[in-house]
């Protein structure tokens, strides 16, 4: 048999309530179904080369956003190399 720690960590209510309905859903443990999505996770991780992992979560300071709303708010015209790439029959 494995040897086994346990582990703390915050997590937000929405994902504790989503955890807890498909435990409740599928009859697994939540240990079970933590361990196996961190197993997937990280076996995933082991597959794909580090220079092609895009983050999920974007962090930016406040300034930072301020500009990101700013540039959202004036949009620009797409440049002829834009649309150039963005034509489906562009190959």
């Amino acid at each position: 048999m494995a040897d086994y720690v346990q582990i703390s960590a915050q997590i937000s209510e929405a994902t504790r309530s989503r955890l807890d309905q498909y435990a409740r859903e599928t009859g697994l443990k939540k240990g079970r179904l933590i361990e196996d999505a961190i197993q997937a996770h990280l076996d995933a991780l082991d597959e794909v080369p580090a220079e092609y992992l895009i983050p999920h979560r974007v962090v930016v300071d406040t300034e930072s956003w301020e500009r990101i709303v700013a540039e959202m708010d004036r949009p620009v015209e797409p440049t002829p190399a834009l649309r150039r790439l963005m034509r489906s029959d562009a190959d």
